[in-house]
């Protein structure tokens, strides 16, 4: 399956917009992550600060994301 990942602060400024990764279908949002820090090595030590959002709302490691569904990776945010 082909999850088109929108991508905010430094991951939208080293890859863009958004990426697409083939994941096996179904996939965790843990997984998810771990196949994003595969797919892109420099990011890989934020793997545990990254959130992710299905559908406009936070979501867990476990949680199953289904095709179709709206995939944002959000970094750690500082600033004041």
């Amino acid at each position: 399956m082909n999850v088109t990942i929108k991508l905010f602060a430094m991951l939208k400024e080293g890859l863009g917009e958004s990426v697409v990764l083939d994941v096996p279908e179904p996939v965790t949002v843990r997984a998810l992550l771990h196949r994003f820090s595969q797919a892109h090595p420099r990011f890989a030590p934020a793997e545990s600060s990254l959130r992710v959002a299905v559908d406009h709302a936070y979501a867990h490691g476990d949680e199953v994301i289904r095709p179709g569904q709206e995939v944002a990776i959000i970094p750690p945010v500082s600033g004041g």
